[in-house]
């Protein structure tokens, strides 16, 4: 402490007299000395909350910075996981290239793979008739599904309203539909060409499950099969053919033909 002196009469005073001991005047209080220890831990006590202050301030750098590493090991994992399944798929499509196994894959709405029926009736069939070498030819439905042009399903008279009911035994995603639209024969024996001895079809109606319809035109009836793709591809376990136009009236054979049918899609 500094030296302390009464303002009365200027004696001397210790630091921890009140009032002078020689006029009685009041001292006035006592000033620390500034090398004190007080002095000391004041300074101390701000070191220490400038030094909380830094801290607190260096605190959400340090989060900071180790959310951001962990950020940058999980990039650093997708980026392994994508470039080892890349190599994965590059490796299969080389072995496909190459002559490797290869398989269409199931559900894919509006491909191109031929879908086949399990079986097929209809609402009317022809009785069965004879070629020219006396060998009785039927016309059963199922001939539509053999994929031979020399066999047919056949019914009496315009046969429109009539229907083949196709029936694919499970849930399929059909694309497309088609017909050859007559009798698809040059008889074996003598030549005769069957197909301009009957009907054709000129229009049919396709009708799926759930109700949805396909309208198919067909302006000018040939051996060919005549396809038609759908507005978009439609799932159903069963396809019906409904005749609804035929061509060719004046044929010496009064019988509406279909020689085959086809179907694209997936299952």
């Amino acid at each position: 402490m500094s030296g302390r002196f009464c303002a009365g009469c200027g004696a001397a005073a210790g630091p921890e007299l009140r009032f002078c001991g020689s006029c009685g005047a009041a001292l006035p209080a006592a000033v620390p000395d500034p090398s004190s220890p007080v002095s000391d831990w004041a300074s101390d006590s701000e070191g220490d909350r400038e030094g909380d202050r830094e801290e607190r301030g260096r605190r959400p750098l340090v989060i900071a910075a180790v959310g951001l590493a962990a950020l940058l090991a999980m990039a650093g994992g997708y980026v392994a996981a994508d470039w080892a399944f890349g190599r994965d798929d590059a490796a299969a499509a080389d072995e496909q290239h190459d002559g490797g196994s290869s398989t269409a894959t199931p559900g894919r709405p509006g491909s191109d793979d031929p879908v086949a029926p399990r079986s097929v009736t209809a609402s009317c069939q022809a009785p069965p008739g004879v070629d020219a070498a006396n060998v009785p030819v039927t016309y059963e439905p199922a001939n539509t599904l053999d994929g031979i042009g020399g066999t047919a399903w056949r019914c009496a008279g315009s046969a429109v309203g009539e229907q083949l009911v196709f029936d694919f035994g499970r849930p399929v995603t059909i694309a497309s539909v088609g017909l050859v639209p007559g009798y698809d024969k040059v008889d074996p024996v003598d030549g005769t060409d069957r197909f301009g001895e009957n009907r054709t079809v000129t229009a049919v109606t396709w009708r799926f499950d759930g109700g949805a319809s396909h309208r198919q035109e067909i302006a000018a009836p040939g051996r060919a099969m005549a396809r038609s793709r759908l507005d978009a591809p439609v799932t159903t376990s069963r396809l019906v053919l409904e005749i609804a136009r035929t061509g060719n009236d004046g044929a010496v054979r009064d019988f509406t033909t279909i020689s085959d049918v086809a179907f694209t899609g997936s299952d």
